[in-house]
């Protein structure tokens, strides 16, 4: 009896060691199943995380990542909320902690069973650089210069050299950018597309040179000036000059200068950054850095100027108009509308001056709208808008050849000139540049430009949209459609052959009725087969992108977005909810059988969960929507939820 009650103890002491000892299991069924995932913020009462996934993995063994596993990352800028089971076993740094112990942009190495996670350990960011890999928040891009500063959450840097966090910050250059493979949210993309507050991974060659960086949306920047300082609480001023508070955690690393500085170096009237992210209801803090920034441009206006106040240096104008994609939007705002003249400007206006004024505006460090150039116009008998191609830009002469008019254009240093974002001077107007131009037609018969809006070239990412019925699925690998149509604008064609397509853990999206779903439930068995559904695929390079089991579409409509209905904001202006419903104006619906487009006068889509986002060449979502934009829905006859919309906006 002694013996068996002490094989009994041993039982009790050998279960308990195993619950508290980090173990390696490897998957033995599709229950279970083990991700790397990016963690940037967690939700204790919800008991979720906020999670960007990295890899799909055929093990939980942190020792078992390695180099060529860690190359085949690809960031697709999509985030996930994932719920922890409340039993869930959690490792960091290899002592056992709780779900609270998480800290926001942290790597992990999940068990995930049934849609709930099960299992957590922390991967240190060494292992990243043994495999070559080096990763962080962008701080600063710098292509003129051709150099990148990233740091990390905790305020450190990464050291090439794989010593522990020897500085604040941490800068890898370039030679030749051509030479330099660029990724934003999975996708090729140039280097002025990566922003501070992007997540990043980058890689090197033997000499210390960077050859690819990945980067994906994390965390927005907000610029505003400390008015009150509290308990780890800064009250911020807004545009309207009202005052919103936000809560700073006592880990949040603050600079200045580039310098790692603590909370006591906030003082009142401080400009500064804030790096933040909205996940649901929650705001995470990623950055405070007390800097000024420089200004870009955000919109060019034109209104009728009433008055201008030296003293304040601002002006009081009327009748706002917005110009976007071509089109002059009336701003919904009555009466006089007082704008403030940015502090690096001063503009030239006469004494008593009236009229039109263009105007280039632009945030200042207080996170308002003050204008950044202007352009004062009184003499002209009409205004117009073109869109064309510059075959000849003579900045000399101060004119403009172009494709689709006999006289000539002219522009100079007075004309607002915007391209990607930035205001530019004549001498960079290319020719075969295509721009929306908003002239005047003056009294001596000449026309002038006063805004130029240089359309940049949509990238061609080789996209194809097919439609198809599963014949087979080969788990996670592959799928293949007996038949399927092409899309061809504005038509389908038809081609009655088989097609398989590349399945890529790392990078196909699937969208059910529901929204989303794992590609681990993408199969042709079971209860939930996909087998003989028609879908919509995105391919490139023979793989399939994106997937989707929106209804068949044979109606084809184009036209304008006018208004956008749903959309929620935050106290930022940063979209929570996206838009639900989409109306277009002065719109077009195709005539297949007599092959023309007929005017409508205003048309109405629903957004589904499963709805298919393209914008300027890239895979996208509902909250990338924007209103002006072009935009061609794909619906059916019946109902007006729209399947696929490809959106354009320059």
């Amino acid at each position: 009896m002694r013996f068996i009650k002490f094989k009994f103890l041993l039982l009790i002491i050998a279960i308990f060691m195993m619950s508290i000892t980090p173990f390696s299991t490897i998957a033995v069924n599709g229950d279970l199943n083990y991700k790397l995932v990016h963690v940037f913020s967690t939700d204790i009462q919800n008991r979720t995380i906020h999670a960007d996934i990295l890899l799909d993995l055929p093990y939980s063994d942190i020792s078992l990542l390695n180099a060529k596993d860690i190359h085949n990352i690809k960031r697709l800028g999509v985030y996930e909320d994932m719920g922890v089971s409340d039993d869930c076993v959690i490792y960091i740094d290899n002592a056992l902690k709780t779900f609270s112990d998480i800290e926001q942009d942290t790597f992990m190495l999940i068990s995930v069973s049934n849609s709930v996670i099960t299992r957590m350990e922390s991967v240190n960011r060494v292992l990243f650089q043994e495999g070559g890999i080096y990763s962080g928040i962008l701080e600063e891009n710098n292509p003129v210069l051709g150099y990148v500063t990233l740091y990390f959450p905790d305020g450190s840097g990464t050291s090439p050299n794989l010593a522990a966090a020897l500085s604040n910050y941490r800068t890898y250059s370039y030679q030749n950018i051509d030479e330099v493979t660029v990724y934003k949210n999975g996708a090729l993309a140039d280097i002025e597309q990566l922003n501070p507050g992007d997540s990043v991974f980058i890689q090197l060659d033997d000499a210390g040179n960077m050859v690819k960086i990945s980067g994906t949306d994390n965390y927005y920047p907000v610029y505003g000036r400390v008015r009150t300082k509290g308990n780890r609480m800064l009250q911020i001023e807004k545009e309207d000059r009202s005052f919103i508070q936000i809560h700073i955690p006592s880990n949040t690393p603050i600079f200045q200068n580039r310098r790692r500085v603590s909370w006591n170096e906030i003082k009142q009237g401080d400009d500064v950054r804030i790096l933040l992210q909205t996940s649901k209801n929650q705001t995470v803090i990623g950055q405070v850095t007390i800097a000024k920034r420089e200004v870009e441009v955000d919109n060019i206006y034109k209104a009728n100027l009433y008055s201008f106040n030296r003293f304040t240096n601002s002006i009081m104008v009327t009748g706002m108009q917005q110009f976007k994609n071509g089109v002059w939007n009336t701003i919904d705002i009555r009466g006089a509308r007082k704008l403030t003249i940015n502090d690096n400007y001063n503009p030239d206006i006469p004494r008593g001056a009236f009229g039109t004024v263009y105007m280039a505006t632009g945030k200042n460090v207080t996170g308002n709208d003050t204008v950044v150039r202007l352009v004062m116009e009184n003499n002209a008998l009409g205004t117009g808008v073109m869109h064309d191609t510059i075959i000849d830009a003579d900045s000399g002469r101060s004119k403009l050849i172009l494709m689709n008019r006999n006289l000539p254009v002219s522009f100079d240093e007075s004309s607002l000139i915007l391209k990607d974002g930035k205001l530019i001077n004549p001498i960079q107007v290319h020719n075969n540049d295509i721009a929306y131009i908003a002239t005047s037609n003056m009294i001596d018969g000449s026309v002038k430009a006063n805004v130029i809006c240089i359309q940049e070239p949509v990238t061609n990412t080789g996209f194809s949209l097919i439609r198809g019925r599963i014949s087979n699925i080969d788990w996670c690998n592959s799928m293949t459609v007996e038949s399927f149509s092409e899309f061809n604008y504005p038509n389908w064609e038809f081609n009655n052959i088989r097609k398989t397509l590349t399945l890529d853990p790392l990078a196909t999206r699937v969208f059910d009725d529901g929204g989303r779903i794992d590609l681990l439930d993408f199969d042709d068995v079971g209860d939930r087969s996909f087998k003989n559904r028609s879908v919509y695929i995105l391919v490139q390079n023979g793989s399939a992108m994106l997937v989707s089991t929106a209804p068949y579409g044979d109606v084809i409509c184009k036209g304008r977005v006018s208004e956008l209905v749903g959309v929620q904001k935050d106290s930022f202006n940063h979209i929570v909810t996206p838009a639900t419903t989409l109306i277009v104006k002065d719109g077009n619906r195709y005539n297949d059988e007599l092959s023309v487009w007929e005017s409508e006068t205003e048309m109405q889509f629903s957004l589904s969960a499963n709805t298919v986002f393209i914008k300027n060449g890239e895979i996208v979502d509902a909250s990338k929507i924007e209103k002006s934009d072009n935009i061609t829905v794909i619906k059916s006859e019946f109902g007006d939820n729209a399947f696929v919309i490809f959106a354009e906006s320059y």
